[in-house]
């Protein structure tokens, strides 16, 4: 399905009945990412998914790319859907996304789950020049051989080591989210220049529950620092440490659901 939302036609996917949750996809992931989730959370929740700006079937027009921008578009999906309240859970980009509305709209949001996301984090200069590097590098390849290329990048950096090979089934269907998105739309994603990790003085002016899911093996979620700044930054934060690398809800997902639907209901979000 499609609406107009801040200016730009949003596709989205609204499943199940209840108190609403919305899921929030990573960059280059969409919204047939959550296949595990979805139709799970369903079975409690009113479950939004959505493509966020520059994913999967929702618009891109001309301009420059925000975390900022990416919030405002959610801000106007939930408006367009007469959605007053809801529960946030944000995957890696998705979770900066996720937060800045947090912090935006606070009224709104009735928990908040910042899955595989650092965003709130400090990162050393070295991570951070190690991480520009790596997205160079990748941009380069993804403008000369299109979504191939971040099929070929993503299966051995996000998943844990061996989990490619014991899982094909698993691997093809991630595929098949990868190659939804267009290329030229995912260089404009990929190019925008990194945005710094909220200060901490700002994230504890949110009141809601929050919970972090971090994987002891990711490898671009800085998990260490994560786990630690977590309980520091917010003041009402619940840490798991699962064992994955970074697309946790992907490599475990019974445990993944579990955990989520838990926190959701011990959180009032029910």
């Amino acid at each position: 399905m499609r609406v107009s939302a801040n200016g730009i036609n949003v596709s989205y996917q609204l499943a199940g009945k209840g108190r609403p949750l919305t899921l929030i996809h990573g960059m280059g992931d969409n919204l047939d990412a959550w296949w595990n989730q979805a139709s799970a959370f369903a079975k409690h929740y009113q479950v939004l998914t959505y493509d966020v700006r520059g994913h999967g079937d929702t618009e891109i027009p001309p301009g420059d790319l925000s975390v900022k921008l990416w919030a405002q578009d959610l801000h106007g999906l939930l408006q367009a859907l007469n959605i007053k309240e809801t529960a946030l859970l944000g995957y890696s980009m998705g979770g900066a996304i996720a937060l800045e509305f947090t912090l935006a709209h606070p009224q709104m949001v009735s928990a908040l789950i910042l899955s595989n996301s650092g965003g709130f984090a400090p990162r050393s200069p070295e991570a951070v020049r190690e991480g520009d590097t790596r997205r160079q590098a990748q941009l380069a390849e993804v403008r000369r051989d299109g979504m191939e290329a971040v099929i070929r990048q993503r299966i051995p950096d996000l998943f844990s080591p061996g989990f490619a090979e014991a899982h094909p089934d698993v691997m093809e269907r991630y595929r098949q989210v990868l190659r939804r998105n267009k290329a030229e739309s995912f260089v404009r994603v990929m190019a925008r220049p990194p945005e710094p990790p909220r200060p901490p003085e700002t994230l504890k002016s949110i009141r809601c529950p929050v919970f972090v899911i971090l994987g002891r093996l990711d490898k671009f979620s800085s998990s260490e620092e994560a786990a630690r700044a977590a309980p520091q930054v917010f003041n009402n934060a619940q840490v798991q440490v699962m064992e994955t690398a970074h697309p946790s809800a992907i490599e475990q997902p019974d445990l993944y659901n579990r955990l989520v639907l838990n926190f959701l209901a011990k959180a009032g979000a029910h």
